[in-house]
């Protein structure tokens, strides 16, 4: 685990207007899907909330994004946040790179986040799913495998499979199951994981999603905006809420 220090976070300048507007808009995907609701989506790969699944984005294809993790996800007693980019080179590789802002208390203001834990991953899907067939995408992947020996929050390796089915004109549902070997005390997941996923036909572009992710069961909602803006927002047992933001862009040519 590589950790540097970083000057004091200082709230950005611009129009405040935004943050109300915001939670206007995840209010009311909440409220008109009825229910209450960190990529794996909060890894910043290919994934639902805390687990990865074994589907990939487009070739050629780049996010950037930030979350919100509320106290009780990660080992860390204290809310922290991330920033993260992500690229797939090719329809089967995948590479994230993610910094974690998280607290020094004995060095600095308890309040202040002034350290960086930057990780990666690499994740390799040798197996693609075949639509018409029971065929499931197969993926294998890595957080930190050679960060220090080991050493990392996040290090762990990884196998999981996943498979959509299509129901009538109503949905797309998605099943994924897998398995993570934590390398370093104290990763996010470890042991047998999976999780469902459904994409209502008439709200394309929506994804309501509950999965296991080896600590506590999640629950949550991610809406694409605009084609390249994605909104996330979930809970872990409708105790603890978190978010994200992420844009994303395939490249054309």
């Amino acid at each position: 685990m590589a950790f540097y220090k970083v000057m004091r976070m200082k709230k950005p300048s611009g129009n405040t207007l935004h943050e109300p507007l915001i939670k206007m808009l995840l209010a009311s995907i909440l409220f008109g899907c009825s229910i209450c609701i960190s990529a794996q989506k909060i890894m910043g790969t290919q994934g639902m909330m805390n687990i990865p699944t074994a589907d990939m984005y487009p070739a050629k294809t780049f996010v950037g994004g930030v979350d919100y993790i509320a106290t009780g996800l990660t080992n860390y007693d204290f809310p922290v946040y991330n920033y993260f980019i992500d690229f797939t080179p090719f329809s089967f590789v995948e590479l994230t790179f993610r910094s974690t802002l998280i607290k020094m208390k004995n060095e600095m203001p308890s309040d202040s986040y002034c350290e960086q834990d930057r990780s990666f991953t690499v994740r390799i899907r040798p197996i693609s799913e075949k639509a018409g067939t029971w065929r499931p995408s197969v993926l294998i992947g890595s957080n930190d495998f050679f960060s220090y020996m080991g050493h990392s929050y996040f290090s762990t390796v990884y196998g999981v499979m996943t498979k959509h089915f299509q129901v009538s004109d109503i949905c797309s549902v998605g099943a994924t199951v897998g398995y993570s070997r934590k390398i370093a005390k104290g990763v996010v997941y470890d042991g047998a994981f999976g999780g469902v996923e459904i994409s209502p036909d008439c709200l394309k572009g929506l994804r309501v999603m509950v999965e296991y992710d080896t600590k506590g069961t999640n629950f949550g909602l991610e809406l694409n905006v605009l084609r390249h803006l994605n909104l996330l927002i979930y809970t872990r047992e409708f105790d603890k809420f978190c978010g994200g933001l992420s844009y994303q862009y395939t490249i054309k040519y």
